[in-house]
């Protein structure tokens, strides 16, 4: 995987990473609530060993000091001296425990013996620690006193015994300070460890997640399985994704932008053979084909073009809905050869827009669709007029396969968060299969939430607020200069 594939994975993943790096920084907190506090008290104690009259015998005394104290460190834990401890401070434990609890340690030739001891409260960790250092301390004097008596010969010649005194002690040299916070838990430690295994934790339920879940959501993804240009993204609309959505209803700026957008596209999809013709269609029902197609017939006849909007979907119609027409007769009756094409035809309240509706359901859908009488109506409405032609989706039936071979190509819808790449794959499987060309895809219904697009990674839609659909809609009908839009947004 790379750094690139990392950043997508983090970017269509980003909820469920940072909601796994949050619970792991919540289940780290709770546990360190849960355990019992600790406290850490530091006391020391100094080795010393006799005196010298010259610098020799201080030299001397220096050594054995150095040495006595790497020998008495282990005194600290020593089963006499923790029970001297729970004896002075009356604590209710073992020796064992206690000495668990202590810590020696000596510099590397050093005299200085530092205690480290712990407790639950502070007050106990700081009582312990001194008492550990007088304990010990006590204990070295006693061992080094329990050495045999000597005699001597005086001058007078008497004979005297000198009782054995010590001559290397510990002395106390830094009492214990009373700690401020416990050393364990740490939160220094345990919360950046649950931030971290949570963190870890979210990148491998975004990786499971993205290795199962097949659902298309970028124009990456699309491209490189139809193997063509994606021709518009349209945003999250009830009207834009339903199959039966109302093409008249007044559109949200995102909305006319986007298939204005489509619009521009499709007229430089190829530029040495313009499509006068195009096909309409989908994988699976239900993301949207009807009401895209019925928009961009549109949006078409809206910038001057002559358009017929076909509805070539003679199973379930719903081109006459959204433009609210007559679907009595219509296609079907033109293709028997009951009513001539003239009749058939039905204006709409857009200039320039007609519309031959699906007419009567025939028992045999797909014979018609792929006669030669229909390959000749489409010939015939494309010398004059832009043909849009609603087809069935791709998948359930081979309509639209039949109908891309008599039009200059067809167009791929697409639903963002719905369709799977293997249903794509089979649907410009099936355009191929026939010859037929595959002009492009639209991907509908691509969520404009901010959140989603860091999502998704699709930043389509950041338009600035200076520029208002009234601005829009009076640049391109020509009737303001730059300079007019550019007073205009001053102002707003």
């Amino acid at each position: 995987m790379t750094l690139e594939d990392l950043w997508k994975l983090t970017r269509r993943h980003a909820i469920a990473i940072v909601a796994c790096t949050l619970a792991g920084l919540a289940i780290a907190n709770a546990w360190m609530l849960l355990q019992p506090k600790e406290y850490t008290a530091r006391a020391a104690g100094y080795v010393t060993a006799g005196g010298g009259q010259t610098i020799g015998e201080s030299f001397s005394s220096q050594t054995l000091a150095q040495q006595k104290a790497k020998a008495y460190v282990t005194l600290f834990s020593n089963r006499n001296v923790a029970e001297s401890v729970i004896k002075d401070l009356g604590l209710k434990t073992t020796p064992q425990e206690l000495a668990g609890r202590i810590t020696a340690t000596v510099p590397e030739d050093g005299v200085t013996i530092d205690v480290t001891a712990k407790g639950p409260t502070p007050q106990e960790a700081r009582n312990v620690a001194d008492a550990v250092v007088s304990a010990a301390a006590a204990e070295a004097k006693r061992m080094e006193e329990a050495g045999p008596d000597r005699r001597t010969v005086g001058a007078d010649g008497q004979t005297r015994t000198i009782e054995s005194t010590a001559q290397v002690v510990i002395e106390p040299s830094e009492s214990a300070l009373l700690p401020t916070s416990p050393s364990s838990p740490d939160p220094t430690r345990i919360l950046p460890l649950g931030l971290l295994l949570g963190l870890l934790v979210g990148y491998a339920v975004a990786y499971v997640r993205h290795r199962n879940d097949t659902k298309l959501r970028h124009v990456e993804d699309v491209e490189e399985i139809t193997g063509s240009g994606v021709l518009g993204i349209l945003p999250q609309s009830q009207d834009l994704g339903s199959e039966r959505g109302d093409a008249r209803r007044v559109k949200s700026f995102h909305e006319r932008e986007s298939l204005r957008k489509l619009r521009t596209n499709l007229r430089f999809v190829d530029v040495d053979h313009q499509p006068r013709s195009i096909v309409v269609t989908s994988a699976n029902q239900g993301e949207g084909k009807s009401t895209v197609a019925s928009n961009l017939a549109t949006v078409l006849a809206e910038s001057g073009e002559q358009v017929v909007l076909i509805d070539a979907d003679l199973r379930r119609s719903a081109v006459a809905r959204a433009l609210d027409v007559d679907g009595s007769v219509g296609l079907t009756q033109v293709l028997a050869g009951t009513i001539p094409l003239t009749e058939a035809l039905q204006p709409t309240q857009v200039p320039g827009l007609e519309v031959l509706v699906a007419g009567e359901v025939p028992p045999n859908p797909s014979e018609l669709l792929g006669s030669h009488r229909m390959e000749s109506l489409i010939s015939q409405l494309s010398s004059s007029h832009f043909v849009v032609l609603d087809a069935p989706p791709l998948l359930p039936v081979t309509d639209a396969a039949l109908l891309s071979r008599s039009a200059d190509g067809a167009v791929l819808v697409v639903a963002a968060g719905k369709t799977h790449k293997e249903e794509l794959e089979r649907a410009a499987g099936a355009l191929r299969a026939v010859d037929g060309k595959v002009l492009g895809a639209i991907l509908n219904q691509v969520s404009t939430r901010k959140v989603d697009r860091i999502r998704y990674g699709d930043v389509e839609y950041g338009y600035s607020k200076s520029y208002s659909a009234d601005a829009y809609e009076a640049d391109e009908a020509g009737t303001l200069s730059r300079r007019d839009l550019k007073a205009r947004r001053a102002k707003r």
